[in-house]
């Protein structure tokens, strides 16, 4: 049977509306390793909304290379990921199904990474309450509708590009909802995406991925 989703015409309206209305934020998707050994690095707290992923759903690491991740190529990475997998699940009749790299998003979606390692949480809404609307109003780009993911992966993945492919491979295996991390990456009606990435050393990784549907 085909993975392909099933769309309408109708179908694009209907989901426009709704983001419109609430922008997609699905529940943040961390990635951790349950039965670390205990000289492991420490890791935050998580929260009720958390998709875990144990040892076992992961794929193994390859030796890690001498110092810190280059971020830039781990977001060129995602971007990679997240434009082949709507090439591989939206259907032809929507015209090209790759979105746009947009620099003000992506400088968006840094700012939020680096914040949430930074002040140590890892949620859509910072602390004062600023929501992802708000965070892209802010960089005064104009969308007709916007949505966001996030992902974190701890441990021995998160020092590489395997962080970016296990976060890919967590959102992807999610059931085929509109509601969740899949939905929103696959989301026909988006046309931009920035994608911003923030590490520290201790272990930790965190993606941000910003959309937009931004017509003319």
């Amino acid at each position: 049977m085909s993975d392909r989703l099933k769309l309408t015409e109708e179908d694009i309206e209907r989901v426009l509306q709704e983001v419109q209305e609430v922008p997609p934020t699905p529940a943040v998707i961390q990635i951790s390793i349950e039965d670390m050994p205990s000289d492991a690095p420490a890791r935050p707290p998580s929260s009720s909304s958390v998709l875990k992923v144990t040892e076992a759903d992961l794929a193994p690491v390859p030796p890690q290379p001498a110092g810190e991740p280059n971020l830039t190529e781990l977001e060129t990475l995602m971007f990679g990921l997240v434009n082949s997998a709507r090439q591989v699940h939206l259907p032809r009749w929507l015209g090209g199904p790759n979105l746009r790299w947009h620099d003000g998003l992506a400088a968006v979606a840094r700012g939020h990474s680096a914040d949430m390692l930074k002040r140590q949480y890892v949620e859509h809404t910072s602390p004062e309450g600023v929501k992802v609307a708000q965070r892209i109003d802010g960089q005064g780009i104009r969308y007709v509708a916007c949505g966001e993911n996030i992902g974190i992966v701890y441990g021995p993945a998160s020092h590489s590009d395997q962080g970016i492919y296990e976060i890919h491979r967590a959102f992807m295996n999610q059931p085929r909802r509109i509601s969740n991390h899949r939905g929103n990456l696959l989301n026909p009606i988006w046309s931009h995406v920035g994608i911003g990435a923030a590490y520290n050393t201790s272990g930790s990784l965190v993606v941000t991925q910003n959309f937009i549907a931004k017509f003319g």
